[in-house]
């Protein structure tokens, strides 16, 4: 009968570490460079305009140099991603960084950052939020990498 007591405070914990969960990211293969630390530790804690509700809150991650904002994770970021190739994708300039737009199936929008070491992965679901205000979050974040390269 003693032990009722801490069984049901350890219950009590496991239900509300639930909410909390981390998001499970497969890290990027140079997610341990310097760079992506930079990124990581100078990300916002939340996301978002006026458009939002509320703002998306940032959240952590199984994988290094990477984070997620949102519950579900409506953005989520993987820095170490190899360095994009010239392209003819479409290219954005947000802030200091270009940024390539990789993928868009549906909502689901992706894009990488160009000239940039490491670059950075950023996939957006745009039904949540849009590609603009995600990328606006992150790209003071991302300027602190290495520019090696520019958008023409």
């Amino acid at each position: 009968m003693r032990n009722l007591p801490l069984a049901a405070a350890a219950a009590a914990v496991l239900t509300l570490s639930g909410c909390a969960a981390a998001v499970i990211l497969p890290p990027a293969d140079e997610a341990s460079a310097p760079g992506c630390a930079a990124v990581v530790v100078s990300l916002p804690e939340a996301l978002g305009d006026e458009s939002l509700p509320q703002p998306l809150e940032r959240r952590t991650t199984t994988a290094q140099g990477a984070s997620a904002f949102g519950d579900p994770s409506a953005v989520t970021l993987r820095c170490g991603m190899p360095e994009p190739a010239p392209s003819t994708a479409r290219c954005i300039t947000i802030g200091e960084v270009d940024w390539l737009e990789v993928a868009a199936e549906e909502n689901i929008w992706t894009f990488v950052s160009y000239g940039r070491s490491p670059a950075t992965e950023v996939v957006i679901d745009t039904d949540v939020v849009s590609a603009v205000t995600a990328l606006e979050g992150v790209s003071s974040a991302v300027a602190r990498t290495d520019r090696t390269g520019a958008c023409t």
